[in-house]
């Protein structure tokens, strides 16, 4: 085994370069859509990948979405145990932001649009693979990093490369940011989002209200009981409220978004049939309800082989000279897909960083290599000598 204090010696060294294509990654707008950005992100990391020796696809995106980027380092052992890394190249800000905030240095900290969310995590993994593969690492089962274009959009676009491509692997590693505090992302609620739509009776609000149903009134109920869903492990967000369009007109249609939350599928799949169940149910006679899926995500729950991976990162951290932390978290990402295909998922990996999707967003750049050589640990540990079996030991 090269081992993390060799593995961190060498990415230090190679900080200058590392800030070099962080500026370059952040210098690219890439809001999901339109997709030329995420494009060219792809394409940059690619070319990276490309030199250190891997195969690398660039996998056609849909629903609007850019490319996806796969890069493929074989194993040596067939059926060996594989490893998959994930990130993705889209980010919540808009064209011209690069240019309005362009990528700065103040201290010890990088600034600029999706410098943490995640060109960081990006940069730090394509090093960790660089200093596994000139360390003299070779892996024994598959190592495959992909790069995905639509996460901040749910993935309607990478979600089947990613369950294709990383179901059967022994570990996922989501390169997302580590939490402000430096924690790693042990489990994530999963979600679903729907569009409650409202159809009822126009009538004049004046001369014959009686003759009306009004949608919004509908809609008001509705939401209520919507609310009424949450339970310990579990939340609702309503949003996007719409209805009516005259002051002197019965509403005939309104509508709004309605997203559950819940740490584990169980409570998640009860919210939902529990909230589809409201559509047969309208409170007002003569009007009509109707959900319409808009997305989600299952729940990334945490189990044995999540625990196992966890001992594996924090024998990577000691290495690598800090501590491993670990915490749930609320919000989505790729791993969520891959967690209830049976893959252990450990998230956050990815440099620290912390005002995310906001202008002050911010990356701690001495963590860029702690970070890789976390990663560059635990790929060695998952795919190298011994690989699957320490997971399933552990388990």
């Amino acid at each position: 085994m090269i081992g993390g204090k060799a593995l961190l010696a060498r990415l230090k060294a190679r900080l200058p370069r590392m800030v070099e294509t962080l500026a370059e990654a952040v210098a690219i707008d890439s809001p999901t859509f339109p997709c030329a950005g995420t494009n060219a992100v792809a394409s940059l990391f690619a070319e990276r990948y490309r030199a250190l020796g891997a195969g690398v696809e660039r996998i056609p995106g849909d629903h609007g979405a850019g490319d996806h980027m796969l890069a493929r380092f074989p194993g040596a052992t067939p059926g060996g145990p594989k490893v998959i890394l994930l990130g993705h190249c889209d980010t919540v800000f808009p064209e011209g932001e690069a240019a309005r905030r362009p990528f700065t240095v103040r201290g010890e900290r990088a600034h600029g649009p999706g410098v943490a969310d995640m060109k960081g995590s990006l940069t730090a993994c394509l090093y960790a693979m660089e200093a596994l593969l000139e360390a003299g690492f070779r892996p024994r089962g598959e190592v495959l990093v992909l790069y995905d274009t639509d996460e901040e959009r749910g993935n309607p676009s990478s979600r089947p490369h990613i369950e294709r491509k990383g179901g059967d692997a022994a570990a996922a590693l989501v390169i997302e940011p580590g939490r402000a505090d430096g924690s790693v992302v042990s489990s994530r609620k999963g979600s679903v989002f729907y569009r409650l739509g409202v159809t009822g009776v126009e009538a004049h609000a004046g001369v014959d209200p009686e003759k009306g149903r009004s949608a919004v009134v509908e809609l008001a109920h509705q939401i209520l009981r919507a609310q009424a869903l949450e339970r310990p492990g579990g939340t609702v967000n309503v949003t996007g409220l719409s209805g009516g369009e005259r002051p002197h007109i019965v509403a005939g249609e309104a509508a709004c978004f309605i997203e559950a939350r819940a740490e584990t599928q169980a409570v998640l799949d009860q919210m939902e049939w529990e909230l589809l169940a409201l559509a047969k149910q309208p409170a007002l006679r003569g009007t009509r309800l109707g959900f319409e899926r808009k997305g989600g995500r299952p729940a990334m729950e945490r189990n044995r082989k999540t625990d196992a991976l966890i001992g594996l990162a924090a024998e990577a951290a000691r290495e690598a000279g800090f501590i491993l932390i670990h915490t749930p978290t609320g919000g989505g990402s790729d791993g969520n897909f891959l967690s209830p295909l049976g893959v252990p998922v450990l998230d956050g990996l990815g440099p620290v960083g912390g005002n995310l999707h906001t202008e002050d967003e911010y990356l701690d750049l001495p963590t860029l290599p702690e970070r890789a050589a976390l990663i560059a640990g635990l790929v060695e540990r998952i795919a190298g000598e011994e690989g699957e079996n320490r997971i399933e030991r552990r388990a």
